[in-house]
């Protein structure tokens, strides 16, 4: 980042050509429209790159002072090595819209220009369900192609049931599926881990204690933290005849 400029006076000049192009983070339907009334653009904030590109934040200086702009600002914008040449990005800054406000703007920023490498990622499955009045532990594998904005992968998963004992002896009755899975996080902008759905198929070569027929599974898994998640999801089982919903816990 090489210099930071300040343009007053000429503001309504300049959001005459921002109309004219694409603003990044316009809020829906006829909503910019009300927000200028509201809060029309008195000023205008741009930020000139090395590769000629641009960031013009365009605000109204009864919400926003200068100084807490370029001082949150600034900082993220050091970072962003990826932004694009020979381009001007426009972005509206209001605490009225969710896309407008100063953290929204930031993420925006993060997620699209900070610098990222596609990546592979192996791991594992560890966790308890409650499946259909069955407490039944689930063990397995994944891999993951990390990108940019979300992950794509698959995962090969046990979801082990213990059935009555039989003479005292206990027979653990194995169930596998193949999972397709996607990942995303909109609010942490090098990682992808905070949301993923998944769908499977039972692919037993044995048969199995807790299904029947055609079995399909399909969940959600939302983050708690770095290291627990919440899975919900359903499974349908004899031939999609019968459901039964799932609620459960992930490690990692």
């Amino acid at each position: 980042m090489k210099r930071l400029t300040l343009l007053t006076g000429i503001a309504m000049l300049f959001f005459q050509l921002a109309v004219a192009q694409e603003i990044e983070n316009k809020p829906f339907g006829s909503y910019l429209e009300k927000l200028n009334e509201d809060s029309p653009v008195t000023d205008t904030l741009v930020f000139d790159f090395p590769n000629d590109g641009k960031l013009l934040l365009l605000f109204n200086n009864t919400d926003y002072e200068l100084s807490d702009l370029e001082e949150k600002f600034g900082p993220v914008l050091k970072k962003t090595t990826a932004f694009p040449e020979f381009k001007t990005l426009i972005y509206r800054l209001s605490e009225d819209y969710p896309q407008t406000k100063i953290d929204a703007v930031i993420l925006d920023l993060e997620r699209d220009y900070l610098p990222y490498v596609d990546q592979l990622e192996l791991g594992a499955v560890i966790g308890m369900d409650y499946t259909g009045g069955e407490f039944t532990p689930e063990v397995g594998g994944r891999v993951m192609f990390n990108f940019r904005k979300f992950d794509i992968g698959a995962s090969f998963t046990n979801k082990v049931f213990f059935p009555e004992r039989i003479d005292g002896n206990i027979k653990v009755n194995s169930n596998w599926f193949a999972n397709l899975e996607y990942r995303w996080d909109r609010s942490d902008p090098k990682s992808n881990s905070g949301n993923m759905f998944g769908v499977g198929i039972l692919v037993n070569e044995d048969q199995s204690q807790l299904f029947t027929g055609t079995t399909m599974q399909a969940f959600y898994k939302r983050s708690v933290n770095k290291n627990i998640s919440i899975q919900v999801g359903i499974i349908a089982t004899e031939n999609f005849k019968t459901f039964y919903p799932t609620i459960g816990v992930r490690f990692w």
